[in-house]
C-alpha cells in the first residue's frame, strides 16, 4: 500500500488507498476513517493492557480476544479489499497522518509476511538504496536507566555479536552512546522512549546522564544503518501538518538509517528480551530485518498474552 504525496487519502472522511505491483497502480475504496481510528484505538487500548500485564488472571483472557478482534477488524477494512492485489507477497505501507499508530503486526492479512511501513513514499525509497546492515560490522549494544532487565539483556545481546560494543549503566550516557552510534551497522538501544508533541525535536531516548534528543542524533556524521529500539513507545510518533511525521524513528531515517524496528505501545523489557533474541539470531543468519521480525514473532507463545502483545506491537521501519 503506497499513497501519493496528497494529503487527500481521506475524501469525504473514506479512506483511500493506492497499490502499486511492479508497474500496475490501482485505487482502492476502503472503509470511513473514523471506523478505522476507532479500531486501532481499541487494538492499542488492549494491546497496552496485556503488555504491561494489566488486570486480573481472569480478565486477561478477555482482553486478549479483544486485541485480537480489533486486530481482524482492522484487517477486515484495510488489508481484505486489497487482497487480491496484494496476494502473499511482502508489503511496503506507506501510511496516512491516522494510520501511525495501526499496529500492523496484528492484522491476521499481514501475518508470516515481511511488512515494512515508512513515513513518505520518498523515505521509502531513500531508505532502499542506502546499503544494508552488516552484522559482522560494527555493532552497539546500550541500555538506559529505569529498565530492570535492559543491562542484562544488553550484555546478553552482545555475546552474541564478536565485534559487540557494550554501553550499561554509568558508561551508557548521551555522549558515550551518540559516539557509539555514528557510524554503526547495528545499533540496539534499550532505553525509555518520550516523544514532545510540542517540539518532536525535543523527542528523546533517556540514558545515565539524561536525554538523547533528536537535536542530538543531527549531529551524527553516519546513523546507524539498522536501529533496533526495543523499549517502550520508542516507536511513537506525532504527525503535524502535511502528515509530516515527527519522532525518534522518522529522524533516524531522515538522517541515514536503512531500518528502525521499533514499537508504539508501552512494553515491560521482561517479555520483549526473548523476542528482540529471536530478532537479533534472524539477523546474524542474513535475514533483512522484516524476516527476522516475522522469525521472531514466530518464536512466541500465542498463548502467552505479554509475549504476544509484545510481538504484535514492534514493526520494521524503513528499508
Amino acid at each position: 500500500m503506497v499513497r501519493g504525496e496528497r494529503p487527500d487519502i481521506v475524501h469525504n472522511g473514506q479512506l483511500r488507498a493506492v497499490t502499486l505491483r511492479g508497474r500496475r497502480c490501482a485505487l482502492h475504496r476502503l472503509a470511513p476513517m473514523s471506523e478505522v481510528t476507532e479500531r486501532i484505538e481499541a487494538a492499542q487500548f488492549a494491546l497496552r493492557r496485556l503488555a504491561v500485564a494489566f488486570g486480573t488472571a481472569r480478565s486477561r483472557p478477555r482482553v486478549h480476544e479483544a486485541a485480537r478482534a480489533a486486530g481482524r477488524a482492522l484487517d477486515a477494512l484495510l488489508v481484505e479489499p486489497m487482497s487480491a492485489e496484494i496476494g502473499d507477497r511482502p508489503v511496503a505501507i506507506v501510511p496516512t497522518g491516522g494510520l501511525h499508530p495501526t499496529p500492523w503486526g496484528l492484522l491476521p492479512g499481514l501475518a508470516g509476511r515481511p511488512v515494512r511501513v515508512a513515513p513518505s513514499a520518498a523515505a521509502l525509497l531513500r531508505a532502499a538504496r542506502l546499503p544494508p546492515a552488516d552484522p559482522a560490522g560494527a555493532v552497539v549494544v546500550a541500555a538506559g536507566p529505569g529498565l530492570p532487565g535492559a543491562g542484562e539483556e544488553a550484555r546478553a545481546l552482545a555475546e552474541q555479536y564478536p565485534r559487540a560494543r557494550l554501553l550499561v549503566g554509568p558508561r551508557a550516557g548521551a555522549a558515550a552512546v551518540l559516539d557509539a552510534l555514528d557510524g554503526a551497522d547495528v545499533a540496539h538501544v534499550g532505553a525509555h522512549g518520550r516523544l514532545r508533541t510540542d517540539n518532536p525535536l525535543f523527542s528523546a531516548l533517556e540514558l545515565a546522564d539524561g536525554p538523547l534528543t533528536v537535536y542530538d542524533l543531527e549531529r551524527l556524521r553516519r546513523a546507524p544503518r539498522l536501529v533496533v529500539l526495543p523499549a517502550c513507545q520508542s516507536g511513537i510518533t506525532a504527525v503535524r501538518a502535511g502528515d509530516e511525521l515527527m519522532g525518534l524513528v522518522s529522524a533516524l531515517l531522515a538522517l541515514g538509517s536503512r531500518t528502525v524496528v521499533a514499537a508504539a505501545a508501552p512494553l515491560h523489557d521482561a517479555v520483549t528480551a526473548p523476542l528482540m533474541r529471536a530478532l537479533h539470531v534472524g539477523l546474524q543468519q542474513a535475514q533483512a530485518p522484516e524476516r527476522a521480525l516475522v522469525s521472531a514473532r514466530s518464536t512466541v507463545d500465542p498463548d502467552d498474552p505479554a509475549g504476544w502483545a509484545a510481538a504484535a506491537s514492534f514493526t520494521c521501519f524503513g528499508a
